[in-house]
């Protein structure tokens, strides 16, 4: 995936587009929870499979951010100041739910379906605040201390790292997530990767955007 700039400053960001990713994610994920019949196997097992893939995508991003992001930052001040403390908590929040979790799909149980989609909205809640200080303290911080070419290359080194299943699930989300301009840039960037890379974002844009903005998007992946 290429780089994708704010609204507000030039710079190479790396927590914006993949962090609105993960809200609207969890957001829908959220919504799901509240709205299945924990008595009904085929609904567990569809909330099941949104759930697998949004787990899949939140562990990869924590060890993108711990093995890769922070790391620009060793060897400065503003390392004191980092959230891997937070990361810690949202990891041991996060096994809570997913151990439950499949504890849930092997029988009928709304009282524990129940619980469990309050505990998600509390991982959600403290989600949005650390997500939030990543965009904010932590993206300055970088910004002082290292070049866009340095931040392009730490993207590149986490990317290639990626499971496709993770960036299939990220561009899915984040493409809706972003706001026009962010998404035909981003899109626009691609333009010049293999083919069968940039039908694969093409599939996936007619699948989770209307159909003008699907159409640019294919436009903008240079496909006509």
């Amino acid at each position: 995936m290429t780089s994708l700039s704010t609204a507000h400053t030039a710079r190479v960001d790396l927590f914006t587009g993949i962090h609105k990713a993960i809200r609207a994610g969890l957001f829908d994920l959220t919504v799901r929870a509240g709205a299945t019949d924990w008595s009904d196997p085929a609904e567990r097992a569809e909330l099941g499979a949104c759930w697998d893939a949004m787990a899949e995508l939140l562990q990869s991003h924590t060890e993108h951010e711990d093995h890769h992001i922070f790391r620009l930052l060793d060897g400065h001040e503003a390392a004191l100041a980092l959230p891997e403390d937070d990361h810690r908590d949202l990891d041991d929040l996060l096994a809570d739910l997913q151990d439950r979790f499949a504890t849930l799909r092997a029988g009928a149980d709304p009282a524990g379906g129940l619980a469990w989609y309050r505990d998600l909205a509390r991982y959600v809640g403290t989600m949005l605040h650390h997500l939030h200080e990543e965009e904010t303290a932590i993206m300055a911080a970088i910004w002082q201390v290292r070049t866009d070419e340095e931040l392009v290359a730490c993207r590149a080194e986490f990317l290639a790292a990626t499971p496709a299943s993770v960036t299939r699930t990220s561009i899915r989300w984040m493409l809706p997530a972003l706001d026009r301009p962010a998404r035909l840039g981003w899109l626009t960037g691609l333009a010049a990767a293999p083919a069968p890379v940039r039908e694969s974002v093409a599939d996936l844009a007619e699948q989770v955007l209307t159909g003008d903005d699907a159409a640019q998007a294919r436009a903008a992946l240079g496909l006509g």
